[in-house]
């Protein structure tokens, strides 16, 4: 026996041996990571997605949020959890990829995905799944930047823009849409103004609180909003 395929085949029976799994499975079963070892029907299914290929290689940038390599995660698929992921987000076509050692690199099932996480730099994220519906100001991946009383939703995209670099190199283009939720309205923020407008039952405390605090507001970056919003519910008390 080709050494190799020795080395695989003790693999597979220590795997065996220490787990306690039937024979049957390992005939059964491809040599995927522990998480498709475990055999559980729900994992066969987070995986019942289309192949991806990176259609975007020759771009200087990337398309994806935060980091352009997986980044570790979790999803809720389907009402079921799924820990220690390696995941990419991409936001130019609002789809979350997943890779699985000895597995084509594949594209979530957008429709059974509930929400995800993704650590970057020591720091989570968590996206939810807002649907589809056309009449929702939400729709497709969303990202919760705060999530109290009051809660804040930024939908990051990127745009590609072919030979957008001296006529030879391709670009994608980063942008943000961020959402206000105020009991049970959900409406879009274009900024400072609006946000005040909106929170405007505690405006002049707002206001005090930017001027002692020094925040500045900027609609390119939403996180400048959450303090403002923490601040806000908890007055509110």
């Amino acid at each position: 026996m080709p050494k190799p395929a020795l080395y695989k085949l003790i693999s597979v029976l220590s795997f065996t041996l220490y787990f306690g799994i039937s024979s049957d499975f390992i005939r059964s079963a491809p040599l995927y990571s522990v998480v498709i070892q475990q055999n559980s029907s729900d994992k066969q299914m987070l995986l019942n997605g289309r192949i991806w290929r990176n259609q975007f290689s020759k771009a200087i940038n990337d398309q994806f949020f935060l980091s352009g390599t997986f980044l570790k995660g979790s999803v809720a698929f389907n009402g079921r959890r799924f820990e220690n992921l390696d995941l990419l987000y991409d936001i130019n076509n609002d789809e979350l990829i997943l890779k699985v050692d000895s597995y084509p690199v594949i594209i979530l099932n957008k429709e059974m995905v509930d929400s995800f996480n993704l650590v970057f730099e020591n720091r989570n994220y968590r996206v939810i799944n807002a649907g589809t519906d056309s009449s929702s100001v939400l729709k497709g991946y969303i990202n919760v930047l705060y999530d109290g009383p009051s809660a804040l939703y930024v939908k990051y995209t990127k745009t590609f823009q072919p030979l957008a670099v001296d006529g030879r190199y391709d670009l994608f283009f980063t942008d943000n849409s961020a959402y206000l939720r105020k009991g049970e309205e959900i409406v879009p923020l274009t900024g400072k103004k609006e946000l005040l407008g909106l929170l405007g039952d505690k405006k002049k405390e707002i206001r005090h609180y930017l001027r002692s605090s020094g925040l500045k507001l900027k609609q390119k970056d939403p996180e400048t909003f959450v303090p403002i919003l923490r601040y806000y519910d908890r007055i509110k008390e």
